[in-house]
């Protein structure tokens, strides 16, 4: 900061010297604050819900797939939470609430984990799902 002081002090005078440093201050905590804050960010738990959309009469052929995926992840992810659920309505839609311990434990599902998975798993058939499915990601805000 002094390096950048010292070559604008030149160009610059006065109030408007004093108002550039402190603006240059004010950016540097700012982005100390935010590095701060992303790195907290990034020790706290990540939860992810995917909605997932089986197309009619197939229901049951994708909740099998599903109860074998969790049970893999369950071993794979010991330290990680995994609820499938079903709904009551018609047409059905299945939920996954997952929760990760931090973003690096979600970095490792998607690229260490769920390609394990598949590389042992048959793959999905055709025309299984109605629709792609949706996810969403939260961070956890209280516990």
């Amino acid at each position: 900061m002094l390096t950048i002081s010292a070559r604008v002090h030149g160009f610059v005078k006065g109030d408007a010297m004093h108002s550039l440093r402190k603006t240059l201050s004010s950016t540097a905590l700012a982005i100390f604050a935010l590095a701060a804050v992303t790195s907290a960010l990034a020790d706290e738990p990540v939860v992810v819900m995917v909605k997932v959309f089986p197309t009619a009469g197939r229901e049951d052929e994708l909740q099998a797939q599903y109860l074998k995926r969790i049970q893999y992840l369950r071993k794979a992810e010991p330290n990680a939470t995994f609820r499938l659920h079903r709904s009551t309505k018609t047409p059905v839609t299945f939920l996954w609430y997952e929760v990760y311990e931090s973003e690096a434990a979600y970095d490792s599902h998607l690229k260490v984990v769920m390609p394990a998975y598949r590389k042992d798993a048959a793959p999905t058939p055709e025309g299984l799902l109605a629709k792609p499915s949706e996810s969403e990601i939260y961070n956890e805000l209280a516990r």
